[in-house]
């Protein structure tokens, strides 16, 4: 089931795209430099897209947000 957020690899150009919206049977994708969209069928998306990993953001973004902080605490 695709759903808002999936990433799409298009096995014609190699670009991905990101699913901005879902209505019916359309499926509206946007390239991931937002330069592009696309309007197509859910059917199409098996045919001609392969879903892609999303972005991970919280294991880099946690490194990088929240400093370590080593348990001082004595038991």
């Amino acid at each position: 089931m695709t759903m808002i957020g999936d990433r799409l690899k298009s096995i014609l150009t190699g670009k991905v795209y990101e699913v901005k919206m879902v209505k019916g049977l359309s499926v509206l994708l946007e390239s991931e430099d937002r330069r592009s969209q696309v309007l197509t069928e859910k059917g199409n998306l098996n045919l001609f897209y392969e879903k892609v990993e999303n972005k991970d953001l919280s294991k880099d973004s946690n490194s990088l947000l929240l400093p370590n902080f080593k348990n001082t605490d004595k038991l």
